[in-house]
């Protein structure tokens, strides 16, 4: 059971950092830096972005 709770945990944290990478992304923050503050990949960053027309 606890790993089931662990699973949701990490998937809640993902959507986060999603979720703060598109506010960054709306406010024109570099993807360089989106990257680094978010620990995700700029490629990462970059297909958030088109995902969701701001790049």
């Amino acid at each position: 059971m606890s790993e089931i709770i662990e699973r949701n945990r990490a998937e809640a944290k993902a959507e986060v950092i999603i979720e703060v990478a598109i506010e960054l992304l709306k406010e024109k923050m570099p993807e360089e830096m989106i990257a680094r503050v978010t620990k995700l990949t700029v490629e990462q960053v970059k297909e958030i972005g088109k995902k969701n027309a701001l790049i």
